[in-house]
């Protein structure tokens, strides 16, 4: 881990801010022993570092990104390096506030998807070598998302579950016709760029999707779900569009799901129990860039728990932020749980997620300069990384 030469002091206090612990704002200081809080006193008393009446969260938990693929791939047909990749999305990724990532990384791409199964190990490979030699600034685990239409998924899921990375699961079905996109032409068109138009070639992979669906999807998706309850693993189901996808997916140890479709669905969900995760990106833009239910319909119903960044890591801060406002008014503690606490229980993280005494110090000062919130440092265990 990115070390600072204030890191190896015994004690720091964080003094003069307006401290979001999980039931209020406390104007006052947040005291940091060997990586850990030890006390959250009111006032406005003195410390190693003033933050000058400005805020202090907890560290963002961010359960859901695709940002390693865009850096591994910066354009298509591009492969980078893959520590050099590793790297480039980690700062990116500390820079936005998030101390804990779970990288997502799709297994058994179709063939329209830019090779993604060509880039799986070695991204897996970039993020091995630089957690093992202490140089990336958050901590980055793995979360496989896992595409129940491939024919291999199962073998595939069985080879790189036991990664030291491993943390996370989700399984998924991409096949047009259902949940994300409901509509095949719909999905025709946004393939079309990607098959040159070709309309037989369009037609054979819709074919061959929606047939993989119906035949081996219902059986991979068990089978996905038993590896990851064999291990312990939080599991999650993609794209659900009916209240029968939620049955399906609480009857199969599914503890999440991500990235609902519709408000039945979401409805559904939390009558099972169910967490119910969204994109930050969604939610800012007011709309889903699919054209499936808007974030923002879901939080004013209360019928989301967990925002993730999905495809821009900025987008969580911003988003807890706005949560706070109109029409959603959250107290902003329960704003920030979204983006904290509430993905660190979803990921069984015990130890994070909360300014309160015996959890990680994993910290981001947030300064608010014309409405924005805007990131000025961030903790990783009491070891500053920003």
């Amino acid at each position: 881990m990115i070390e600072t030469p204030e890191d190896g002091a015994r004690e720091i206090v964080l003094a003069n801010a307006e401290v979001v612990t999980p039931e209020e704002v406390v104007r006052g200081r947040v005291v940091v022993v060997r990586g850990r809080i030890v006390a959250v006193e009111e006032g406005s008393g003195g410390g190693h570092l003033d933050l000058n009446g400005d805020l202090l969260i907890p560290g963002l938990i961010d359960l859901h990104t695709d940002s390693l693929e865009k850096h591994i791939q910066p354009r298509s047909g591009v492969q980078w390096d893959p520590v050099a990749a590793a790297l480039s999305h980690d700062l990116q990724i500390a820079g936005s506030g998030i101390t804990t990532v779970f990288d997502s990384l799709t297994v058994g791409a179709a063939e329209t998807w830019d090779s993604r199964d060509d880039l799986l190990e070695p991204m897996i490979d970039g993020l091995l070598r630089t957690t093992r030699h202490g140089m990336l600034r958050a901590e980055h685990f793995v979360h496989l998302r896992c595409e129940v239409t491939h024919p291999d998924i199962v073998a595939l899921v069985e080879r790189l579950i036991e990664g030291e990375l491993v943390r996370f699961l989700s399984v998924m079905d991409h096949a047009p016709g259902d949940r994300q996109v409901p509509d095949v032409e719909v999905y025709r068109r946004l393939i079309a760029p990607r098959m040159k138009n070709n309309d037989r070639a369009m037609s054979a992979h819709v074919d061959q999707l929606i047939r993989a669906s119906r035949t081996i999807g219902p059986a991979n998706r068990r089978a996905v779900a038993a590896l990851a309850n064999a291990r312990g693993l939080p599991l999650a189901s993609h794209d659900d569009a009916r209240p029968a996808h939620i049955e399906e997916a609480a009857a199969l140890g599914v503890q999440v799901t991500e990235f609902p479709t519709t408000v039945e669905a979401a409805a559904a969900a939390r009558t099972s129990g169910l967490k119910i995760l969204m994109g930050a990106p969604n939610l800012l833009r007011g709309t889903s860039h699919s054209g499936n239910v808007a974030a923002g319909t879901l939080a004013e119903r209360g019928l989301v728990d967990i925002f993730a960044s999905d495809y821009v890591p900025a987008s969580m801060l911003h988003a807890a932020f706005a949560l706070s406002r109109p029409p959603f008014d959250l107290p902003l503690p329960q704003a920030i749980a979204c983006v904290t606490e509430q993905p660190a229980a979803a990921a069984g993280l015990t130890d994070r997620g909360v300014i309160a005494p015996g959890k990680r110090a994993d910290l981001v000062h947030v300064r608010m300069v014309e409405g924005w919130p805007v990131v000025r440092a961030v903790w990783r265990e009491g070891s500053r990384i920003v």
